[in-house]
């Protein structure tokens, strides 16, 4: 391995470091604004947890080397996360009915899946429009790891050549954007008063392994 390639992968193993400590964060505010004081919170807080340990499978699967199954959990951990913020803020009664009705054992049906993620967003937005635009534009980003889900070109080249340093803590900085925003959720699900101020203060303390723009 030459100095240049060895000193990029001590810079992501220093940025996995870093995202491991945020990790930690998330899931202490997710255990202290924890709520399931009515059916919309249940689900939420639900999709909640599993878009958080979507996002701690990408930190780990990156650390092994095992690149394009972390690529592929992207699309996951971002749809996840919308759907956490379509329940809390837009999602019907009729529809939170459906989704929590009875599934008879050993049926594969899913009782109810929602609006597509781009409505789901549009009905965000009147609640919290800074959610909504960074989800449109994390969108097109997702757009292309659809490849990785689907057995595409993208998922067979990356796995031949290998992925860039550089390039994953890019993909880092994004998944850490999708986790902080997944905080805003949690913290508005929870009602929590104590709990207001947390995402500021996390943006400040680690405005290093977020994107650019936030800088």
């Amino acid at each position: 391995m030459e100095n240049q390639e060895l000193a990029d992968y001590q810079r992501l193993g220093g940025f996995l470091d870093r995202c491991s400590a945020f990790d930690s964060e998330v899931e202490g505010l997710l255990q202290d604004g924890w709520t399931t004081s009515s059916t919309r919170h249940v689900v939420a807080m639900g999709f909640c947890k599993a878009a958080f340990e979507h996002g701690v499978s990408q930190r780990l699967l990156v650390s092994e080397g095992l690149y394009g199954t972390a690529l592929s959990l992207i699309r996951l951990h971002f749809e996840t996360t919308v759907r956490a913020a379509w329940v809390l803020y837009a999602a019907s009664e009729s529809w939170l009915k459906d989704f929590t009705a009875l599934v008879p054992t050993g049926s594969l049906k899913e009782p109810s899946l929602g609006p597509p993620i781009p409505a789901m967003l549009d009905a965000i937005e009147p609640h919290d429009a800074k959610f909504t635009e960074e989800g449109r534009r994390l969108f097109q980003t997702v757009k292309v790891m659809h490849s990785f889900v689907h057995g595409g070109v993208h998922l067979v080249v990356h796995a031949l050549r290998g992925y860039p340093p550089a390039k994953l803590i890019d993909v880092l900085r994004n998944r850490n954007l999708m986790s902080l925003t997944l905080c805003n959720v949690i913290v508005v699900a929870s009602g929590k008063q104590a709990l207001y101020g947390s995402v500021g203060r996390l943006s400040r303390s680690y405005m290093d392994i977020m994107p650019p723009m936030l800088h």
